[in-house]
């Protein structure tokens, strides 16, 4: 693996990878929920949209039956602290998919008319997250975590602020935060010196911009939210402080949440759904950003069980927190992060967006097999200890349950 960086700052980061035919390119770009105000939340979200809205030279049909032709696919996604825009296709299409990705990149209209069908639909997406209750319950959950920050603020915006953006807006953002200086391009799979000068020619032109401000670590609450709705289920999140993606610790972290309940072997899935009966659906999970991080654990449940539940959930995250994981239970652990890290990254659309958020997020990219090294040195004390820490806060809560009729 290897990454340039271009005098404007822009970093291209290139994972080859033998013995394959296919190409994944990603562009990430330092611009999400967290670089936005309380005038313009959802603004990131809504530029991702319009960039496949139509070109200088391309309708946005003709992206669509490009991409469709050669059998491969381009897409997007907005989190809270960045954008990526990538494709993957057969090597033999890298360099000519990648130049329509620039194109929409550099070249996007922004035309008022597909700006005001587009909010439209992305009034659609936020309506479709307000009818699913598991998505809606984890939307209260960073309320109760974040408050006032602009973290608790949704990735789509809400009604009143998608509808209130202009074009004039959109191009001043993107002027500010599509810079040099803010954005990653990762390629992997089997790169060609064509494709990587193609890269380079068309990114030189951009400013650089300014360096991205250090951020703030937020103040992390532990308020509790509820909403009620028309389902049939109660659903649940627990949310605890945890450690920032720069810790060295996060191997642990990854071994305790499967530990908890990301796999189908840990504690409360087998508490819970095996042993009880009590719920379908039941995970855990870390997110970390530079600066801090948390954990999370989600249940849907039936409303008459939702206190049974949350009694076995206490109990067990109890237990955890005064006996530890033993020996036997850390070693397994760390024989299923091995083998999740590696199986996980087998693909070039995988290594691309590995590659491309570590470095646009974390400056740096650690070679997996460092990582897979950290994951041997794992030992019981260090995971026990990471458990007192983590569950020593008091969790965040939010719920969505059943309407009273």
């Amino acid at each position: 693996m290897e990454w340039i960086t271009l005098d404007n700052g822009v970093r291209i980061v290139i994972e080859p990878m033998a013995d394959v035919r296919s190409t994944s390119t990603g562009v990430f770009i330092k611009a999400g929920t967290r670089t936005e105000d309380m005038t313009e939340i959802g603004i990131s979200h809504l530029i991702e949209h319009m960039l496949f809205k139509g070109t200088k030279t391309r309708t946005a049909k003709e992206i669509a039956s490009f991409f469709d032709e050669l059998g491969g696919s381009v897409n997007a996604f907005t989190s809270k602290d960045h954008t990526c825009y990538y494709v993957k296709t057969l090597d033999e299409h890298a360099v000519i998919a990648f130049d329509v990705l620039a194109d929409m990149l550099f070249n996007s209209l922004f035309d008022e008319t597909e700006l005001e069908k587009e909010k439209r639909v992305v009034l659609e997406e936020i309506k479709m997250y307000e009818d699913t209750p598991e998505d809606l319950v984890h939307e209260l959950l960073a309320k109760a975590v974040y408050k006032d920050d602009i973290l608790a603020e949704p990735i789509l915006g809400t009604e009143a602020s998608v509808l209130g953006l202009s074009r004039e807006q959109l191009l001043r953002y993107v002027a500010s935060t599509y810079t040099g200086k803010r954005v990653v391009v990762s390629i992997a799979g089997h790169v060609t010196e064509e494709l990587i000068e193609a890269v380079k020619t068309r990114f030189a032109h951009l400013p650089s911009g300014e360096t991205p401000k250090e951020s703030t670590p937020p103040i992390l609450y532990s308020d509790v939210m509820k909403k009620q709705k028309e389902t049939e289920q109660a659903h649940l999140c627990w949310n605890f402080e945890a450690i920032a993606a720069k810790d060295d610790r996060l191997p642990h972290l990854a071994l305790i949440n499967n530990a908890i309940g990301a796999t189908m072997s840990s504690r409360l899935f087998q508490s819970i759904r095996e042993e009880e009966g009590l719920a379908y659906s039941i995970y855990s999970y870390y997110t970390t950003f530079d600066d801090h991080g948390t954990f999370t654990i989600y249940i849907g449940t039936s409303p008459d069980t939702l206190a049974q539940v949350e009694t076995i959930m206490a109990r067990e995250l109890e237990t955890l927190t005064v006996d530890g994981l033993s020996e036997e239970e850390v070693e397994k652990g760390k024989r299923q992060l091995k083998g999740s890290l590696v199986l996980g990254n087998e693909s070039t659309s995988a290594r691309m967006n590995r590659n491309g958020r570590n470095l646009v997020l974390l400056d740096d990219v650690e070679d997996l097999n460092d990582v897979l090294d950290k994951i041997d040195q794992i030992d019981v004390y260090g995971v026990n200890a990471l458990i007192k820490e983590v569950l020593s806060h008091a969790p965040a809560k939010s719920y969505v349950l059943p309407s009273e009729d």
